[in-house]
């Protein structure tokens, strides 16, 4: 019976390593993307004031007046100077996604105030910018108040906010509130809300006239911490700000918003604008905001992609004739090529709980990212000089055929004369390693993947990867048919890019993906990730925006600045890879404590360190990071792996003696900071000189990367799963600890018999492949779409299969 659970795990395994997913084609323009409910609880007040949280006892549920059922929110403000606000839980979002509100409000007297607010938070629980609102207009009818407003990059949920504002005096009665959602748009425009800092006086990523063009910060931005801000001061020169290109298919209609705050003068315009593979506009369409003093206020505007484009956009203008101040920020797409939020979960794939896709709320458990444990006795597994003097990740760990070395490893080496320099390597239990030689056929190995179509004596190539070359900056399409010669693939486009370039294959959607990193301004802008996808490894869509770092990320480094400079986080490559229903992704975030160069644009020399985080996507554009812990844990000043962090393209997961499921990522690391020589730390520009590099492996229990940890409940959006069983990864984190879950409908209610009365709680340890849920006697799912809330008395719930 053992041997038969294993082989099913093995099996479910396989497929949760290669669960579907939808990535969308650049050549087909898809169905524009509808809302999704949002499971606001307690949306009328009829179980009094449960799960809304009031700041005053003015706040009270009654029976009269009602808009629909039983209850009805009563507000009393008496005060001029004091507001009286009730809050919803909160519900969790991914950054971009669209979130509108709802609420019905009916004043006792004509204009006795009364506003709905939506706003989102960080995971510490901090508000973050921006704050949208809308106040009832005077009138003693019920009314409904709409509110909309975009999660920031660093937004973990929103709540909804009945208000009476410190103005307003008077009674309000409120009523069935409402949440819906758009997932994040899949078109992307670089440094949308100005915050990537990497010219500290002009928005990075965007084209300026300079003149008349600045950044502004803290309470005159939006959101975030910066804006931009046009100050026209002629009638015969316009000024503009114009964003970078991005992709878009003929056809393809596309909203372009951005928030403007007019200051003095006419003549502010959003333009959206669509272009030729030549840089050609072939047409232009435009809005303005409203007159100046007004505050701030979405403009949008709405055009179709017409014959021969392949990229639009975005600019800031003001008019040629015109004269004045404008502020600008957080600009956004919406196309018609956006995907809805899709409930269909194939039949053993792994929901593991590091991003939040598929959660609709969640209260009293926190976000938990683990660290992997590293191998004995320091995390080194290939040491620098054993078998090259510099082996570095990215590096891809695959398993041999029969017949082969168990495991092979690709790696970068330091490089010979002519500039090559790929490591291989081979192992029998993935610890102990064989040099096997210097690969002087290609650059760097920073993801090898195997062609789907190779069998064994088949002619085609066995392996494919990007190899990085300089001058011009690109990475060119290599093939294999041993792993060691590397020819190019003939025929293949490059894809622009610099330095890093991360690949792997999805086996589902059957696509190549290629993580690059991308520099879009001369002077150099900040490091980002832009993605590629490919069926053949010859053919690739033009990259879009993926991964950059947000102002969390900036708020959370630790290392000072040197000589006076203010750190902030670039990206310095992120490999993304499929396991189960989500991409894993694993930013390397650039803590960047010194640019000697960064006036002139320079950001070769850059001083700092790295680490590798956790970040989890649906479609390989939008990312979720709850938790911005560490993957993998830096070591101590001195250690190998304390200064600058690279991560793998590959997760592998292997049995153990004791029949324990184990999951492996390989690393790399050097102990000093990013381009840090001896005469750097003299002159006090970095602390630690780079040094070469090791290659290091951490491990984990299977799926258990991160958690919702602690004792609370966790409720999902909507699924449709493929499979009957649920089963669940969950460790208690005490005696008596334990986690029931419960069958819900889509409308967030108790299907019968499968109720928490219903439910046999699981208080083991139930490691991967997890333990089957049970209701009573009954062990397989209902049909459709359902919901899933799991409540848990404390411990850790890391993830869920339904086979």
């Amino acid at each position: 019976m053992r041997s038969i659970v294993r082989a099913a795990f093995a099996a479910a395994l396989v497929a949760s390593l290669t669960g579907v997913v939808t990535v969308t084609s650049e050549t087909s323009a898809l169905a524009a993307a509808s809302p999704s409910a949002r499971l606001l609880g307690n949306p009328g007040f009829e179980s009094g004031l449960a799960s809304w949280t009031a700041d005053s006892p003015n706040a009270t549920v009654v029976s009269s007046p009602v808009h629909s059922g039983s209850n009805a929110l009563r507000i009393v403000d008496t005060s001029g100077t004091a507001g009286v606000s009730v809050r919803s839980a909160p519900l969790a979002v991914v950054p971009g996604e669209r979130i509108t509100a709802s609420i019905w409000i009916q004043q006792a007297a004509a204009g006795a105030g009364g506003s709905l607010f939506l706003e989102f938070h960080r995971p510490d629980g901090s508000r973050t910018a921006p704050v949208f609102s809308k106040a009832a207009p005077a009138s003693t009818a019920w009314q409904q108040l709409t509110v909309t407003g975009d999660a920031p990059d660093d937004a973990v949920d929103a709540t909804v906010l009945a208000y009476s504002t410190f103005a307003d005096n008077g009674t309000t009665y409120w009523d069935d509130a409402a949440a819906s959602a758009l997932p994040p748009p899949l078109r992307k425009v670089p440094n949308a809300d100005f915050e990537e800092q990497r010219d500290p006086a002009f928005p990075t990523e965007w084209a300026t006239d300079k003149t008349g063009v600045a950044l502004v910060r803290d309470a005159a931005a939006h959101g975030g911490d910066t804006a931009v801000r046009i100050t026209d001061t002629s009638a015969s020169d316009p000024v503009s700000v114009l964003s970078k290109a991005v992709p878009v298919n003929v056809g393809e209609t596309v909203t372009a918003s951005a928030w403007a705050n007019p200051l003095s003068g006419t003549g502010a315009t959003l333009y959206l604008e669509f272009v030729d593979k030549n840089g050609t506009e072939l047409s232009a369409t435009t809005a303005t905001p409203g007159a100046a003093g007004t505050g701030w206020q979405q403009v949008s505007v709405s055009g179709t992609a017409p014959a021969n484009t392949t990229t639009l956009r975005v600019r800031l203008y003001s008019l040629l004739a015109a004269i004045g101040t404008t502020t600008w920020d957080d600009v956004a797409l919406r196309s018609s090529a956006d995907s809805s939020y899709a409930t269909a979960l194939g039949a053993g794939q792994v929901v593991l709980f590091a991003g939040d896709q598929r959660i609709e709320s969640y209260t009293g458990v926190t976000h938990k990212t683990f660290a992997g444990t590293k191998a004995a006795p320091d995390g080194i597994v290939i040491h620098q000089g054993t078998a090259t003097a510099n082996p570095r990740c990215g590096c891809t760990v695959l398993a041999g055929a029969s017949g082969e070395p168990r495991y092979k490893m690709w790696f970068t080496g330091s490089p010979d004369a002519s500039g090559h320099g790929a490591g291989y390597a081979t192992s029998e239990d993935g610890l102990t390693w064989t040099f096997v030689k210097l690969i002087t056929t290609l650059n760097s190995a920073q993801g090898v993947v195997e062609n789907p179509a190779w069998t064994s004596g088949s002619s085609v190539p066995r392996y494919f990867t990007l190899d990085v070359q300089r001058n011009p900056n690109q990475y060119v399409s290599m093939q294999s048919t041993d792993g060691l010669t590397w020819t190019a693939v003939s025929g293949a486009a490059a894809i622009p890019g610099i330095d890093v370039a991360n690949v792997t294959y999805d086996p589902i959607a059957k696509v190549f993906v290629a993580m690059v990193k991308r520099h879009l301004t001369i002077p150099l802008g900040p490091r980002t990730t832009w993605v590629s996808t490919s069926t053949d490894f010859k053919n690739w869509s033009t990259a879009r925006p993926a991964f950059a770092a947000d102002g969390l990320d900036d708020d959370l480094i630790t290392d000072p600045g040197k000589h006076g400079m203010t750190p902030w986080s670039e990206i310095y490559g992120m490999p993304a890879t499929r396991y189960g229903d989500q991409y894993l992704g694993t930013p390397w975030v650039f803590d960047i404590a010194y640019s000697p160069n960064r006036d002139a644009g320079d950001n070769g020399p850059d001083k700092g360190r790295s680490h590798i985080e956790l970040a989890t996507s649906r479609d390989l554009v939008n990312w979720s990071r709850p938790s911005r812990d560490n993957l993998i844990t830096p070591g101590p000043a001195g250690a190998w792996d304390h200064g600058f962090e690279l991560g793998g393209t590959t997760f592998t997961t292997v049995q153990q003696a004791n029949g324990d499921w184990q999951t492996r990522f390989y690393y790399g690391s050097f102990s000093g900071e990013h381009v840090c020589a001896q005469t750097d730390v003299n002159n006090g520009d970095c602390t630690t000189p780079s040094g070469n590099s090791n290659i290091g492996m951490v491990s984990w229990p299977t799926d258990r990367f991160a958690s919702f940890h602690g004792g609370g409940t966790v409720t999902t959006r909507p699924i449709t799963p493929a499979g009957t069983t649920l089963t669940v990864n969950y460790a208690p984190g005490t005696t008596g600890d334990n986690l029931k879950v419960e069958v819900l409908d889509v409308n967030g209610n108790p299907i019968p018999g499968y109720a928490s009365t219903n439910v046999t709680p699981i208080a083991a340890d139930a490691k991967a492949p997890g333990v089957q849920v049970s209701w009573g006697g009954t062990t397989t799912l209902p049909s459709g779409a359902i919901r899933l809330r799991f409540t848990q008395t404390g411990g850790d719930l890391y993830a869920f299969t339904i086979s």
